[in-house]
């Protein structure tokens, strides 16, 4: 049985021919398409099928997806602004280079494991990955956009996220949110472990 949220697999496979088709009209996709970029585009309708109505809608996420930069609004920025994020970060990094394929492995399990070193809850620690990685807080599962990323821009997108995070005021986040209350970030309550990280 399909998931709900999948389109049909006829439905699929035009979806798939259309975005290639509209990739290769925009310069995104060379002619002929090679069967690696058309499983990166089966993988793409799996996670972003059901969030699209036309191929030409598809591009833009498309485009953000190949970017190699990803900007991150300023109030989530100031949410990853503490060390145990920055490690946690770090260390996704760290996995997804010895991985010799993204597709198909338990990226959002292996995610919380890594993430119970630092103590950082389930959620936040799927938002901390999606949100420096994307730069949204919603979307199709991390197992999917990790391989549409691919290893080489997770690895510059938290690279630059945390030279980001580290430089200018460092980790010191703000004292005050918008609304005028005390600002907190991520694993603000500290977590186990972590200071063994410190170099």
């Amino acid at each position: 049985m399909e998931d709900a949220t999948v389109p049909p697999a006829p439905i699929r496979a035009v979806l798939r021919d259309d975005i290639g088709e509209a990739m290769q009209r925009t310069g995104l996709l060379e002619t002929p398409a090679p069967p690696a970029a058309l499983r990166w585009i089966d993988t793409f309708v799996e996670a972003y099928g059901d969030r699209i109505e036309s191929a030409d809608a598809a591009l833009p996420l498309v485009r953000a997806l190949r970017s190699e930069a990803v900007v991150v609004p300023a109030l989530p920025l100031e949410r990853l602004r503490n060390r145990q994020v920055l490690f946690y970060l770090d260390t996704i990094s760290q996995y997804v280079d010895e991985q010799p394929e993204l597709r198909g492995i338990p990226v959002e399990a292996d995610l919380l494991e890594i993430a119970k070193e630092f103590g950082i809850a389930p959620a936040d620690a799927l938002w901390a990955a999606r949100m420096a990685l994307t730069g949204v807080d919603d979307g199709p599962s991390l197992d999917l956009v990790f391989p549409l990323l691919g290893h080489d821009r997770i690895m510059m997108r938290i690279g630059a996220i945390n030279s980001h995070l580290l430089h200018g005021r460092g980790l010191e986040p703000i004292a005050f949110g918008p609304d005028g209350k005390p600002f907190e970030t991520l694993g603000a309550a500290g977590a186990p472990g972590a200071a063994e990280h410190v170099e």
